[in-house]
């Protein structure tokens, strides 16, 4: 991983083999040195073989074809989509160092992969405009799961390269995503390995590109887009095929309810966006990631993609999804604050929440659907 320079992650370990057993065969064995724990034993004559010895070493042809066969072709995937990744076209901006937290500070696992997905408000492409989401994505595979979690973004928190308190989503607007990232590190502890950022133009042409999502819709939902964007044909239903501008109108629903309920939708889309691409054939989702990065702002070099596209294939997209936010309901006061209106937090609350929620498999997530 060639994002954040951690160097309590990232050091070099020497092995000394001299610890490690040696045996040396009889004279016979021409002095052959074998390094391991196990010492080769004297193989008995060679037997008789019979008329059809032929046959027998065809099956050993066989064998090693079988053997040989998935290795050269598990070889040459990862050369194309190291090649594809070398090639493609992407914004590609390095993490540094997290400087007001130290790593010895925040939680994370080898078993578990922390990308934080981030959505600006602005159709040019500006990485300092404020950020309308924040979500972190966890790949953990120890259990075997894929967590969504919204942090919402009138969040009340300290903005360290300012020294002062602000709304989470102005962090974006006062140092691009790596403040993003250095901001949510040091208030709720969670160490974020990657961040992918786009804005709205993105966001409608990556879900164009994967032939659209399906999502529930309620009348609700529904009659409230009808009512107040051009998209006067939206439906409602259990799936409901939305198209990249929709699918932006329907992740931007606020006035309807509330904030937890819009984060709730941005997860839900999300979702059906990963499920989309576990149903997509490996050459129309080549095709549609090459229109797609492009469009992207992000860490993330050829080597870590290619380790990311060859875990999905080995068994990611099968990951149960769960999903929540951060705060929910009971670790949070909304109050207005030099006349905007804010949620205040409580921080352990939320940081152990997080910490059980993305770790340990602790929390339930069901428990909060209610809530957004």
């Amino acid at each position: 991983m060639n994002g954040k320079n951690k160097n309590s992650k990232y050091d070099t370990q020497k092995i000394d083999i001299s610890s490690i057993p040696t045996y040396t065969l009889p004279e016979d064995s021409n002095g052959d040195i074998y390094i391991g724990r196990h010492r080769p034993q004297p193989q008995p004559p060679a037997p008789q073989m019979p008329v059809s010895q032929p046959k027998k070493k065809k099956k050993h042809r066989l064998l090693k074809a079988a053997i040989i066969t998935p290795v050269i072709l598990f070889l040459a995937a990862a050369v194309f989509i190291f090649g594809f990744a070398l090639t493609v076209d992407y914004t590609r901006n390095d993490l540094d160092r997290n400087e007001y937290i130290s790593s010895s500070d925040l939680s994370s696992s080898k078993q578990v992969t922390n990308v934080l997905f981030i959505g600006t408000d602005d159709a040019t492409g500006n990485s300092t405009s404020r950020s309308d989401s924040m979500m972190l994505i966890s790949v953990d595979y120890k259990h075997g799961k894929i967590k969504l979690t919204s942090f919402l973004r009138d969040s009340w928190v300290e903005i360290p390269s300012k020294g002062k308190k602000a709304k989470l989503n102005a962090a974006c607007a006062y140092g691009g995503p790596q403040l993003v990232v250095d901001t949510i590190e040091y208030n709720f502890h969670i160490d974020i390995d990657h961040y992918v950022m786009v804005n709205f133009d993105m966001f409608t042409q990556i879900v164009d590109n994967l032939g659209g999502v399906e999502v529930e819709v309620t009348d609700k939902e529904a009659r409230f887009i009808r009512n107040t964007t051009r998209h006067k044909d939206m439906e409602s239903g259990e799936k409901v095929l939305l198209d990249g501008a929709k699918a932006l109108v329907y992740c931007r629903i606020r006035k309807l309810d509330s904030d937890y309920m819009r984060t709730a939708r941005q997860r839900k889309v999300i979702t059906a966006l990963i499920n989309k691409a576990t149903e997509t054939d490996i050459q129309t989702l080549f095709e549609a990631v090459n229109k797609v990065f492009p469009l992207l702002e992000t860490d993330l070099n050829a080597a870590e993609i290619t380790g990311l596209a060859f875990k999905a294939g080995f068994g990611i997209m099968a990951f149960d999804i769960q999903q929540t936010r951060a705060p929910i309901e009971e670790h949070m006061k909304a109050t207005t604050i030099g006349g905007q209106w804010v949620e205040v937090l409580e921080m352990d609350n939320v940081r152990q929440y997080l910490y059980d929620f993305i770790y340990t498999n602790k929390i339930d997530p069901d428990e909060y659907k209610s809530e957004g």
